[in-house]
């Protein structure tokens, strides 16, 4: 079984992109606008995309992190100091500048998963 990638991520558009890029990284995405407990998941993710941002009313997307006991690694997006600010304080094992570093997801997917930092599910 392939490893499994959960992508949150509120935006459709930036959704359908980033489930693209797993795809064709060879890993499953499993899509979710919205996380409230791991548990809740039919399998536990290898790994986490989310896209830091404090675009909309009430806690952002990326909030859940912060909650999570034990979670897989997570590899952020930010494009503001502000987001990259919060990223950190998350602990987010990868951090992507946005525009200039996403070229790297399918690498740092890679690294996340294979590498020192993939935890077993």
């Amino acid at each position: 079984m392939r490893p499994v990638v959960l992508i949150i991520e509120t935006r459709p558009e930036v959704a359908a992109a980033l489930e693209e890029v797993v795809t064709s990284a060879r890993y499953a995405p499993m899509v979710r606008p919205h996380v409230e407990c791991l548990s809740d998941l039919e399998v536990m993710p290898s790994a986490i995309i989310v896209r830091i941002a404090f675009e909309s009313i009430g806690k952002p997307q990326h909030a859940v992190i912060g909650r999570f006991t034990e979670r897989p690694p997570v590899v952020a997006i930010a494009w503001e100091d502000s987001e990259v600010a919060e990223a950190v304080r998350l602990r987010c094992e990868v951090i992507l500048r946005a525009p200039d570093d996403v070229g790297r997801l399918c690498e740092a997917l890679t690294a996340v998963i294979n590498g020192p930092l993939a935890v077993t599910p």
